[in-house]
């Protein structure tokens, strides 16, 4: 479209503010505009020329009019792409990522009202109220109908345990009603049992009766005397015979052959305890004697020791002796001759003094010669300046005073040279001679020190020697007598500490004798050995002491032998105490035997029985006793049996029995068929009782009163029970809804994948589109800095480079740059967006070149006038320079400036 013109100014309408414009479009309609501004609903697009055409549905957009629509795009893309503001410049040079974001927002439009971002958000919306994730924090109906799902499972399964339980206690119920039911059964069958056993009891109380009653046809049988004195005698005498003991002697050593062995043990330990005792005392009157002898050298009883100084007296002696001799080896020389020290230091004061160092001094000629070569300079200057023609002699003499000036000035180095090296020959000549004084002075020092060292150690030495000659208690009074007398002190000090030595060892040796006792206990303890020894002689037997004699018995071996004296003996003492134990139990035996046998014979007397010996007594009277048994035994038996007839008949006649046994019988029948043949067979196995009926009684009724209890709570769970059917409706229907969401999900993920497809599409198809469009631009308006630029799919982030140089992002560059590179964007983007439209989308500018410099200003601008033969530029500038750029570039007739008055001038 051509530049639109305002048709009117805004003015009230009726009190109400509105704004128009008329538009020329391509295909020759012009189009006026109007917008209600107040109530914003009587806005209008009629036709300029033809009256009544209205246009407006042509240009609807979220319900209001706008005219981007003819280009292709709406009033948001337009100020996205086409309409660049002074305030959307500023705040990218302040931000950046604006540029990525109206790159963004202008690429997802792509000419229409709803982009597919757009979409993408409303899905991803929608998909977020009506899915939601399944996340345990979600409120939404994913994660609501996974717990609904979750909760019909838990549900349907508690039913279904619920359900089972009731099914096993229904089982259990049944079962314990059938282990009532049994145990029952069981209970009456041990009764019948019990029935039956008393029947048949009876019957055979009865039978066995009928027997024994044939046998007592004269009524009870005579009873036996209760007790019989003779036959027990006899059973006494019998049974004390039988009980006899075995008569066996025993055999081995006797107990006096055992006591005169341990005699004999003793004897010899006593004989071999005196062999030693007389070896022992014959030693210990040895040791005495010994030490009886050596308790003489020491009358007072103690060791002798020397003194505790006379060490010290000893020491001293030793060093004072060494100390003379070796003065006495070194005799000291007399006065020292020749130049003392003081002379000698008195000699060098008096070199150092004339010695002095000297050093030369130029003089004063060098002084007198500097100046009159300085003149004669000042002459050579004067003659070559003021005088022409004889500059030649100026010159020589300028020449020959400056020669003389640097000899001057060279001669007090030369000549201190000379002084220098003659001084120096000098110095070190005065420097010998003076190291010879102090040697001597080192020499004469030394040899004074020693001779004072000499004559202190000899005073040393006569003092050492005078105080070693009074500890000893020597008059003598010159050193060589002290010294003599101390080496005899000394001599006569080693004999003594000999003789000290020798009572040390005789000392030594006499406590090792006495031990830790004195000498008249010593004494004592050898008069006891003696004493025990004689007494131990006087008892040892003669021949077993000659024997102990001889074999020589140390100590160890008495201990040895009394040892074994000791085991054998209760060895010995233990056999004769058991062989004493055996000789009175065999004689006790003997007794035994005896009085059975006068039994035997006294029992023979009352039975009326003879034999010749014990033997055949015992034999007669046990015939005796068999025959007794044999009468007693048939009597017993009869009147056992007559007991057996009194218990079958209890006090009844044999009729009473046998109508008690009928009745019997035909109760155990009645029962019998009760509870079944098998019953009463398995309730006789099992050996009833009554104990056994009470307990089974016990045990039915206890049963019975469990199930009674189970039976009512299984009634009162079988009301509470929740069906499993119903819950299994209630999973479906769960599942169900489940299904239903994830299948929403389902197609609402793949709706957005493909839009996000088609949007990457968009994305990259524009990309390459986008970057020729800056690449015909941007090496003109960098000044070919930036030969190439790439743009991202995915945001349209730009960035440019150069020759050889990396990539750089658009939106770090300088300012001038960023905004040059920023509207070629621009124009890619409005080309790309309206290619499709019949209009042509126009570039509105704001002082887009305000921030870059004279060059770079001059090149946008060039680059604008080479867009403008495309696509329509409206640039907005109070600039100068732009003007008077524009004034001389734009004389042709597409191109124009318009200026208007104040600040402000659009070009």
């Amino acid at each position: 479209p051509t530049l639109p013109r305002p048709a009117t100014r805004p003015t009230p309408v009726s009190g109400e503010p509105e704004v128009g414009v008329v538009v020329s479009l391509d295909d020759g309609r012009r189009v006026e505009l109007r917008h209600d501004l107040a109530g914003k609903v009587d806005s209008t697009a009629r036709d300029f020329n033809l009256a009544g055409r209205d246009y407006s549905s042509e240009i609807m957009n979220d319900g209001a009019l706008d005219g981007s629509l003819w280009l292709g795009l709406n009033r948001r893309t337009f100020l996205s792409v086409a309409c660049v503001r002074q305030a959307d410049l500023l705040g990218i040079l302040s931000n950046p990522e604006l540029l990525q974001q109206d790159m963004q927002r202008a690429a997802a439009t792509a000419g229409a009202d709803v982009n597919a971002a757009r979409a993408l958000a409303q899905i991803d919306l929608f998909r977020r109220e009506n899915v939601g994730s399944d996340h345990p924090a979600s409120k939404k109906p994913l994660r609501g109908s996974l717990m609904r799902v979750e909760q019909a499972r838990n549900d349907l399964e508690e039913a279904r345990r619920a359900h089972s339980s009731y099914l096993r206690r229904s089982m259990d119920v049944d079962k314990r009603e059938q282990e009532a039911q049994d145990a029952r059964r069981k209970a009456d069958a041990v009764e019948a049992a019990l029935i039956e056993q008393e029947a048949v009891q009876a019957e055979r109380r009865l039978q066995r009766a009928r027997e024994l009653s044939g046998q007592f046809p004269e009524g009870a049988p005579r009873q036996l005397p209760e007790r019989d004195e003779v036959a027990e005698q006899v059973t006494a005498a019998l049974t004390t015979w039988k009980s006899r003991p075995v008569m066996t002697e025993p055999d081995g050593p006797t107990v006096k052959e055992y006591g005169d062995r341990i005699a004999e043990s003793e004897a010899k330990l006593v004989a071999a305890r005196a062999a030693v005792a007389e070896r022992e005392t014959q030693d210990a009157e040895t040791r005495l004697e010994r030490a009886r002898k050596l308790s003489d050298r020491f009358p007072n009883g103690q060791l002798p020791r020397p003194s505790a100084d006379g060490h010290e007296i000893e020491l001293q002696v030793l060093r004072a002796l060494q100390d003379w001799e070796y003065s006495s080896s070194h005799p000291i020389r007399g006065d020292l001759a020749g130049v003392s020290v003081e002379e000698i230091e008195q000699e060098l004061a008096a070199f150092d003094e004339k010695a002095e160092p000297r050093y030369p001094s130029p003089g004063r000629l060098p002084i007198v010669m500097t100046v009159a070569f300085g003149l004669l300079c000042a002459a050579g200057i004067g003659v070559a300046a003021f005088l022409p023609d004889f500059r030649i002699t100026g010159l020589v003499l300028l020449g020959v005073g400056i020669a003389g000036v640097l000899g001057a000035l060279a001669w007090p180095v030369v000549n201190r040279s000379r002084e220098q090296a003659r001084a120096e020959r000098e110095q070190a000549i005065l420097g010998a001679a003076r190291n010879s004084i102090v040697q001597r002075l080192e020499n004469r020092r030394m040899e004074e020190a020693r001779h004072r060292s000499e004559h202190e150690q000899r005073s040393r030495s006569l003092k050492a020697l005078n105080d070693a000659a009074i500890a000893c208690d020597i008059g003598a009074v010159l050193p060589a007598d002290q010294a003599q007398a101390l080496r005899g002190w000394q001599e006569r000090r080693r004999e003594l500490l000999r003789e000290y030595e020798v009572l040390g060892k005789l000392w030594d040796e006499l406590q090792q004798l006495l031990g830790e006792i004195s000498l008249d206990e010593f004494a004592k303890r050898a008069e006891r050995l003696r004493h025990d020894m004689v007494s131990l002689v006087a008892i040892a037997d003669e021949e077993f002491l000659a024997d102990a004699r001889k074999r020589d018995l140390s100590s160890e071996r008495l201990d040895r032998l009394v040892r074994e004296t000791q085991e054998n003996r209760i060895g010995w003492e233990r056999a004769r105490a058991k062989r004493q134990e055996q000789e009175e139990q065999y004689r006790a035996n003997v007794r035994r035997v005896e009085a059975a046998a006068d039994a035997l014979r006294v029992a023979a007397v009352a039975a009326e029985v003879e034999a010749t010996d014990a033997a055949g007594l015992a034999e007669a009277l046990s015939g005796w006793q068999a025959r007794r048994t044999r009468s007693v035994g048939q009597a017993e038996e009869r009147s056992r049996l007559w007991d057996e007839l009194q218990r079958n008949l209890g006090g009844n006649s044999l009729e009473e029995v046998a109508m008690e046994a009928e009745r019997l019988r035909a109760n155990a029948k009645k029962r019998a068929g009760e509870v079944g043949e098998r019953a009463l067979s398995e309730a006789m196995s099992g050996h009833p009782s009554p104990d056994l009926l009470a307990s089974l009684r016990s045990r039915a009724k206890y049963i019975e009163d469990d199930w009674n209890v189970e039976r009512g709570q299984l009634e009162e769970l079988g009301k509470s029970q929740r069906s499993v059917a119903d819950a299994e409706d209630e999973l479906a229907e769960a599942e169900r809804e489940l299904e239903r969401v994830r299948q929403l999900d389902k197609t609402l993920e793949t709706t957005m994948r493909f839009l996000g497809s088609a949007q990457e599409e968009v994305h990259r198809d524009i990309a390459p589109v986008l970057r020729a469009t800056v690449l015909e631009c941007l090496p003109a308006v960098t000044g070919d800095r930036y030969t190439d630029c790439r743009i991202d799919p995915a945001d349209l982030r730009v960035e440019v480079s150069g020759q050889g140089s990396r990539w750089r992002d658009a939106a770090l560059l300088s300012h001038g740059t960023a905004e040059q590179v920023y509207l070629l964007l621009r124009l890619a983007l409005a080309r790309h967006l309206t290619n499709g439209s019949r209009e042509r989308c126009p570039l509105i500018l704001d002082d887009a070149v305000g921030a870059s410099d004279g060059s770079r200003k001059r090149a946008t601008l060039e680059a604008l006038l080479v867009i403008s033969e495309s696509t329509q530029v409206i640039l907005f500038t109070h600039e100068d320079d732009v003007r008077d750029w524009a004034r001389n570039r734009l004389a042709s007739a597409s191109n124009s400036l318009v200026e208007l008055g104040g600040s402000r001038v659009p070009v």
